[in-house]
This record gives structure tokens, sequence and C-alpha cells, in this order.
């Protein structure tokens, strides 16, 4: 494994392609089939930046980076590739059934090519919980599993979390914490161009005062409201989260501009509650309803294994001071099999779709 290790750190290193400094390896990691490595400059001995690869069959191995901006790109190297150093290559890219991304991939040599990726978290929250990147140079079609990328993602927000703390940031990169724990921790599907809202107090308030006002509306009680960093991974970053053994609650803001439409939230949002259900049987179905005078836009997922059974529902609707609400509730179902059972007391949907209308007033 040790080889490994190594060998990763060397195509690392030359995907970073520093002109004007060298960079050492301080860190080396290896999480399911991807090898990563920390890096520092050389000339200044501060911490630089996180690579992590995984080679496909194909021969192509995909490259994630992270700077101490946290700020991310993606490279694409094979050995029997022969680049022009230093040009473009446009690229389209997409992810599952996202719609189609633009970027430009620069040859920083002759077989390795990097793409920095857009800021704000739409596309981020894709790769993490993606299935399949699609890559389009204009004259081939490239596909790259996406296996292991949001433990990947978190993973190397850590890396740069604990180096920088370690080493200090590089000359040239912002020495800033991330918001609510960097990337791979940010709340789903803002859009390309929007600066991340996960950090903004204004919107944690209002998100928090929401998220009490449904447990009122809706008679819950005896959930928790948890930092972020308390909570599980997959709910890192969101606004407002109140849990227990049996239910979870949640509610996130986003703002007009920072997503791409309802429609590519909603799909996200049961594309991964299919994602977590592998190992049982799922089912989904969304609608359109109007309650109280609102519309609401619902999804309604459910995956059953064994005597586990998980109900997952969420509601999108308008918000006053423009963009969207997104509420969400997590049933969580456990026979007797594992000892006491966990059964949430009922919420039922029109109850559910009732507090939801109600809590933004």
């Amino acid at each position: 494994m040790r080889h490994l290790q190594l060998l990763a750190a060397a195509g690392a290193t030359l995907f970073l392609a520093l002109a004007t400094a060298q960079a050492a390896v301080v860190e080396n990691f290896r999480l399911g089939g991807w090898n990563g490595s920390a890096f520092t400059d050389d000339q200044s001995g501060r911490f630089s930046t996180c690579v992590a690869s995984a080679t496909y069959k194909s021969g192509i191995t995909l490259y994630v980076q992270v700077d101490t901006s946290y700020n991310w790109a993606i490279g694409f190297s094979a050995p029997h590739w022969n680049m022009p150093v230093g040009s473009d290559i446009p690229l389209q890219y997409r992810i599952d059934r996202g719609g189609w991304q633009s970027g430009v991939a620069k040859a920083t040599s002759k077989d390795l090519a990097r793409m920095q990726m857009p800021e704000g978290g739409y596309i981020i929250t894709r790769f993490r919980r993606g299935r399949t990147l699609y890559v389009y140079d204009g004259a081939y079609n490239y596909e790259f599993r996406l296996t292991g990328t949001s433990r990947l993602m978190a993973r190397l927000a850590k890396c740069v979390e604990q180096n920088t703390a370690r080493y200090g940031a590089a000359p040239g990169m912002a020495n800033a914490a991330p918001a609510q724990g960097g990337l791979g921790q940010t709340a789903p599907a803002q859009s390309n161009n929007a600066a991340s809202t996960v950090g903004d107090p204004q919107l944690t308030v209002e998100a928090t005062q929401a998220l009490f006002n449904l447990m009122g509306n809706a008679g819950i009680s005896g959930l928790q409201l948890k930092p972020d960093g308390q909570r599980e991974e997959d709910l890192k970053g969101l606004h407002a989260v109140a849990a227990n053994d049996a239910r979870t609650l949640v509610a996130h803001i986003f703002p007009a501009g920072s997503y791409s439409s309802e429609e590519e939230l909603m799909s996200l949002s049961v594309a991964d509650s299919q994602k977590s259900c592998a190992e049982g049987s799922f089912s989904s179905s969304t609608e359109r309803v109007n309650q109280g005078g609102r519309d609401l836009y619902i999804s309604h997922a459910n995956c059953e294994a064994g005597d586990f059974q998980l109900i997952e529902r969420v509601a999108i609707l308008k918000r006053a001071a423009g963009g969207i609400f997104v509420y969400g509730v997590a049933d969580t179902y456990v026979g007797e099999g594992g000892g006491a059972p966990v059964s949430p007391p009922e919420l039922t949907d029109a109850a559910f779709y009732s507090a939801v209308a109600a809590a933004a007033q």
C-alpha cells in the first residue's frame, strides 16, 4: 500500500504544476480507491494544497485538488496523451442527468490537464452525491464512476483544515477557515456562480426560526438542535438541523440566484435518497400541492431493508425575501431485531404540509 501512496503523490505533484515553487509531501492518505496527499510550498514551508487521485480501467487518472481557500479543481491524465503544454482544452461536463456545464482545462504537461471548478455548492454537491461524471472534449466522451466522492470531499476538507493549522497557508493563498466545515460540507445544489451562503449568519438565524416554527406548527417535540460539528456528514452545512434517534428535521434557505431550479434541487434530493438505499428496496414520488394558499413542491422517498425503514419527505416553497425554503423530515423505523424498536411519533403528510406552509410566514 505504501508504494501506491508514493505513486499517487508523484502524480499529484505533477498535477500541481507549480511554476515558481516545488511541492513537498507532508501527508499521505488512502480512502477507498482514492490516494491523497498534502503539500507544502518548499520556498515558504507553508501548506499549499491537498490532492487525491483514482485511476480507472480506461487508464485515465482523475485528480481532485482543494487549496487553502477551499477552491477546487479536477484533472485528468493518461500516459498515451500528447497535448501541447500550456494549451487550453474546452470541455463539456455533467454529473448524472444534470445539465451540461462548460469549462476549460489547461495542459500542465503533455499527458495531464487541469480544470478549475466553479465556486458555490451546486457542482460540489453534484460531485459528492453523483454516480457518474461525463466529460466531452469535442471529439471523445469519457465516463468516471464517482465512487466514494462524498467521503473524499470531506476528507480533503479535513486535510486542508489540519494542514493549514499545522503549517500556515502558503503565500498567495487565503488563510481563511471554511464556512461550516468547508468544501464537501456545503449546502446542496447551489448555482455555479453563486457564493456559498452556508456561513451566512442571518440565513442561519432565519432558517433556525423557521425550523422552530415548523416544529411548533406540527406539534413535534423531543428533537435537539444540532450544531454543524455534531452532525452526520450528509447534514453538515445545512442552515438548521434538529434530530433525535428516530427523526431528523432540517431547514435550509437558497437565496435568489443561488440555485439552478426547484426541479434540479428536488431531483438531486431524490437521487441522493436512492443512492443511500443501495441495500434495500426504494420508491419515490414528487408532486405539487397548494396548502393554505401557498404552493409547495413535495417529494416522498421510502427505503426498506429487512426490519429497517427510512421515510424522507422534502418540501420546497417560495421565500418572501426571494429564493426558497427547503424543509426535510427523515423518519427511521427499526424493528425489535436490534433491541428496542425505534419509531418516531406519527407525522402525517397533511400535518407536515400544513406546518411547512405556515413555518415561514
